[in-house]
């Protein structure tokens, strides 16, 4: 009862927009014995759609993770020195949905055993053609995944993904692919009912796209209860699973926009968790250190926050402009005085963690009159040249490091207006190339630097090549190395890669973000994989 008193106080005290996400259901009353098994997490997000080929919204993705198994899963392992955390190795894989794999032909054919004893919420087993349509579905219905295959794997029609019996599928790929494991462990390859997909298709949607938008259809640890957008997100665990029944029975996803409410929630325990990105700002992370009841984990982690110039627009479309800016960068006051410990500088358009990293390539470092000259030698003017710096209203480190940022480039000749957009518009407009100059973020789900560099230099990645660049010297860079076989010529390929990109000063570099959580202190088996997204299977209290 005292602590059911105490989150009631926690709805008064948060007000405005929290009171209004948090009224449609009562928090979880802990005094009550039967509750122990409810994990309360706080996010910033939403939903788009819960169609796995065509997701883009954290919350989507999250959610995706726990309602749904692919036929593989990065494997963790505990991290040392952070008693209750597991974070993935490079290149190590756990069974799922597939309890078994192998490769034929030198690796170019991916072989899968469909785990015995797996079933559908209809009770219906799962087989080859269930899994098949999974893929299948992927690569003909609308949405991004259908072109990931033909890029990652070489698969470009149905006729690629074999069923040999009922318990075996086999994965055609016209040569192997570095990345073949990690395609399988995405959660976007979810395993689907056939039938009931299919039962809400029509003619004008064969695929059921618009069904798929609200609801769940397959196989996971958990299923989806209730989605009320700009509200909450239930999910409870599910019945028959293969594996045993997870510790928290039930997941409750509140949807609190503000940052210092989520802060708030935290330390009055009215939540368990706070997730999502940003999620929590480094301030606030810093400023949670040492607090009663609750611990921080952060490991390093793969996601890039960077400086983004249209090159198609003037004046970025010139290189010296560009490379004056990151002279221009105040990287070493922005470092300790926006993340707080909790991020990395960058120095490389490729993540620190992946294969393939360098980190001494790049020239640039904080160098006013370097800058100077640079804008001289570009030629343009009359000074000061007037620009928009776009950033996500509500990312406190974006709009942080945007005022830093805004001062120094003034001192070469510009003209700096900050602007504040949400986070759809934001990435409506960025997709669209409407920005000059914003901050960007992005943050690969496969860890491959081919992978990551595709989808942010290639010409033809018009939705996430923000920069709008185009090298017909890196295109076949890419290309010609994207589905190469791991060793000393592709990992030169991508530092090729990487001195093309610098040279030409795509970016302007920022940081590394940490994956940082904070929770409540006896919370534990928390799980952090290569797309950073939670799976709460393994999470329990100790």
């Amino acid at each position: 009862m005292v602590d059911d008193l105490r989150r009631r106080d926690v709805f008064k005290l948060a007000g405005g927009a929290t009171s209004l996400a948090l009224a449609g259901t009562t928090f979880t009353q802990r005094a009550a014995a039967q509750d122990v098994r409810t994990l309360t997490i706080a996010w910033d997000t939403d939903i788009d759609t819960l169609d796995p080929a065509a997701f883009k919204s954290i919350g989507a993705y999250v959610v995706q993770a726990n309602v749904y198994d692919s036929p593989l899963m990065w494997k963790v392992q505990p991290e040392q020195g952070k008693p209750g955390l597991f974070r993935s190795r490079p290149g190590e894989f756990d069974p799922s949905a597939a309890q078994a794999w192998s490769f034929e032909k030198d690796g170019a054919t991916v072989v899968l055993k469909i785990r015995d004893g797996l079933t559908l919420p209809s009770g219906k087993p799962v087989t080859a053609h269930t899994v098949k349509y999974a893929f299948d579905r992927g690569l003909q219905s609308p949405g991004y995944i259908r072109l990931l295959f033909p890029v990652l794997l070489g698969v470009t029609k149905p006729e690629q993904i074999v069923v040999r019996d009922d318990k075996t599928l086999a994965i055609e790929m016209p040569a192997p692919s570095p990345m073949a494991l990690d395609v399988l462990a995405l959660s976007n390859n979810a395993i689907l009912d056939p039938d009931e997909v299919k039962a809400h298709a029509s003619e004008k949607d064969p695929w059921a796209t618009e069904w798929l938008k609200r609801n769940v259809a397959g196989v996971g640890p958990y299923r989806l209860v209730k989605n009320e957008p700009g509200v909450e997100v239930v999910l409870e665990a599910a019945k028959n699973y293969w594996r045993p029944q997870p510790f928290f029975q039930r997941l409750v996803f509140k949807f609190v926009p503000s940052e210092a409410d989520r802060v708030l929630l935290l330390k009055r325990r009215a939540v368990d968790i706070v997730t999502g990105r940003p999620g929590l700002s480094p301030r606030n992370v810093k400023s949670l250190e040492g607090e009663a009841g609750l611990k921080i984990f952060s490991v390093p982690d793969t996601t890039c926050h960077w400086l983004c110039m249209n090159t198609k627009k003037a004046p970025f479309d010139n290189v010296k402009v560009r490379q004056a800016i990151n002279y221009a960068i105040p990287i070493n006051a922005i470092i300790p005085s926006v993340l707080f410990g909790y991020g990395t500088q960058m120095k490389s358009p490729v993540p620190s963690l992946t294969p393939g990293y360098d980190d001494k390539l790049s020239p640039y470092k904080h160098d006013i009159a370097k800058a100077k000259a640079l804008m001289s030698e570009a030629g343009v003017g009359p000074l000061p040249i007037t620009i928009e710096l776009a950033v996500r209203v509500g990312w406190q480190p974006h709009e942080q490091a945007a005022v830093w940022i805004q001062r120094e480039l003034e001192q070469i000749g510009f003209k700096v207006n900050i602007v504040k957009e949400t986070d759809a518009t934001f990435r409506q407009v960025a997709s669209k190339g409407g920005h000059q100059l914003s901050i960007e973020t992005w943050q690969s789900w496969i860890n491959d630097p081919f992978y990551h560099l595709h989808f942010n230099f290639h010409s033809k990645s018009v939705t996430t090549n923000t920069a709008f660049y185009a090298n017909p010297e890196l295109d076949k860079l890419l290309e010609e190395n994207m589905r190469s076989p791991d060793g000393p010529s592709r990992l030169a390929a991508a530092r090729r890669a990487q001195q093309i990109l610098i040279d030409d000063a795509v970016w302007g570099f920022l940081w590394y973000d940490s994956w940082t959580r904070v929770m409540r202190a006896d919370l534990v088996g928390v799980e952090k994989r290569w797309d950073t997204f939670e799976r709460y299977y393994g999470m329990k209290l100790a």
